[in-house]
């Protein structure tokens, strides 16, 4: 039986994992910008500042990842209570046509897709559109996504 703890556990492991990735990437990107090999031979020669740009926006991104796992972390007990509808927190299963498919709703990582004991668990944040649709929905009830598909809610925890 999947374990909200375990998807929560696996969610800021996938995070911490890209964050370390971001943070690699940023310092690359940074150490090229100064480089003498990014160095501008000419006024049309824009490689340095390409560079230094990338290196900003890695830094961003490891920035909004390092506050997402924050977020997240500062949570985890919050978000492992047991939930009765869909809200931060649930971790639920739904019919999507022929489909049966699992999500966990957190505070960020939306988008991420986890595999949690041989079992796939896509990650929504209440930026999702599927957030909308089914946000305060018990086990039981039926809904119908943006593309005219039936759905029902099969489990909330």
């Amino acid at each position: 039986m999947l374990e909200k703890s375990q998807v929560i556990a696996a969610l800021i492991e996938k995070l911490e994992s890209e964050l370390i990735a971001a943070d690699n990437a940023s310092r690359d990107a940074a150490a090229y910008a100064t480089s003498e090999e990014s160095r501008a031979e000419s006024k049309w020669d824009t490689q340095g500042l390409e560079a230094s740009y990338l290196a900003a926006g890695q830094a961003g991104q490891a920035k909004q990842l390092a506050n997402a796992l924050g977020t997240l972390k500062g949570q985890a007990s919050e978000l492992a209570a047991p939930r009765t509808s869909i809200q931060r927190g649930a971790l639920f299963n739904c019919k999507l046509g022929r489909m049966t498919e699992w999500f966990f709703f957190a505070p960020s990582g939306g988008g991420e897709t986890l595999s949690v004991d041989e079992t796939e668990v896509t990650v929504i944040t209440a930026d999702s559109p599927l957030a909308h649709r089914l946000l305060g929905l018990s086990a039981g009830s039926d809904f119908t996504l943006p593309n005219g598909a039936p759905g029902s809610v099969l489990t909330v925890m």
